[in-house]
């Protein structure tokens, strides 16, 4: 996992990249994209990608969805679907970004799912 916020996506990608022994060119083949294009986004000389392409990315090095969309500050689609579709989910982030959720709060909220899941019946 990436931990060093400070890095840019392209270089985030380019470690993971490295880290998976998948060459520039086998990558941009993979996601069915240029070598060149792949090469400007990894020296920052394009920005980060539609989320979807992280996604596509993200499979193709065999995971680090969540890594690479917070390194782009993109959001899974997926989720954005669900929020957008979910005024409540929407109303609760807006609550916990103005009480200024952190790690440990968000933890706390995720046993809290849990238990409502086992009452519920479904765990």
């Amino acid at each position: 996992m990436i931990k060093d916020t400070s890095q840019t996506f392209g270089a985030i990608l380019k470690k993971l990249r490295l880290d998976a022994g998948i060459g520039l060119r086998e990558l941009a083949k993979m996601i069915g994209k240029s070598p060149s294009y792949m090469s400007e986004i990894e020296t920052g000389h394009a920005p980060p990608p539609s989320a979807e392409m992280i996604l596509d990315i993200a499979h193709a090095l065999g995971g680090y969805k969540d890594e690479l969309l917070a390194a782009a500050s993109k959001m899974d689609p997926q989720l954005t679907d669900y929020v957008a579709h979910q005024p409540e989910a929407a109303d609760f982030l807006r609550k916990a970004q103005e009480y200024g959720f952190d790690k440990e709060d968000w933890q706390k909220l995720e046993q809290l799912a849990e238990i409502a899941l086992v009452k519920r019946g479904e765990k």
